[in-house]
């Protein structure tokens, strides 16, 4: 049998809701202080609309999961807003707690330009595709990231190693969640859990890592970046 090792943890949102659910029989439904909890996106022209259907798909996904579900279940989310300028970030996280030991994370962030009134993705605030322009200026504050991420470990060591994070292996998630804030550029690595490293390494008594969303995040200061913004 091959070891498995999980990997992430929780860290605490500003605002949140949860949705519960039961088995089978057990309907999913809203807390009240869901309704309540993201009026400046949910209400806002700009953002309401994408905003509105992340969270009705997330709902509606999440209520379908859960009617296949003979145990107890529940979801959570918090989110954060930052702003840079005219730019504003919406951070949400997600857990999902399917009565295991421990519940998955996932993350999913959204960046709007409030003044043209449009969502940007990462290769608007670049020069050039960010994928390739972000990595060199960025080593350092990525391996930073690594070796402060948990389960504590030694620094350069597997998984934690800067090459299996590079934005063309599956830990990194793409670069799919991102935020700005008024000075820095936070990447969430990766932005929904990751079963195993690829390739698949079969070297007898290597564990397999599963990687649980935001699990590595980094923090990249915009000075770090200024050769390839646009912002």
């Amino acid at each position: 049998m091959r070891a498995r090792q999980r990997v992430g943890g929780r860290p605490a949102g500003s605002r949140g809701a949860t949705l519960r659910g039961g088995g089978p029989a057990t309907k999913c439904c809203l807390r009240p202080s869901w309704c309540h909890a993201v009026p400046d996106l949910v209400d806002n022209s700009t953002t309401g609309p994408v905003i509105r259907d992340y969270l009705r798909t997330l709902v509606n996904n999440w209520r379908n999961a859960n009617a296949h579900m003979a145990a107890d279940s529940y979801g959570e989310e918090n989110y954060e807003i930052f702003r840079h300028d005219n730019l504003l970030s919406a951070v949400f996280h997600e857990d999902y707690h399917a009565d295991g030991p421990q519940a998955n994370h996932a993350y999913r962030t959204f960046t709007f330009d409030v003044t043209s009134g449009r969502r940007l993705q990462l290769s608007d605030v670049t020069t050039s595709n960010p994928l390739t322009a972000i990595p060199p200026l960025t080593q350092p504050f990525i391996e930073t990231a690594l070796n402060q991420a948990a389960p504590p470990h030694d620094p350069g060591t597997y998984p934690f190693v800067i090459d299996r994070w590079t934005p063309d292996k599956v830990y990194s998630g793409a670069y799919k969640a991102w935020a700005l804030t008024p000075d820095e550029l936070i990447l969430y690595m990766p932005d929904y859990p990751v079963g195993h490293d690829e390739p698949l390494d079969f070297s007898p008594g290597l564990p397999q890592w599963y990687m649980d969303g935001g699990t590595v995040q980094v923090h990249i200061p915009l000075s770090a970046l200024a050769p390839v913004l646009r912002i």
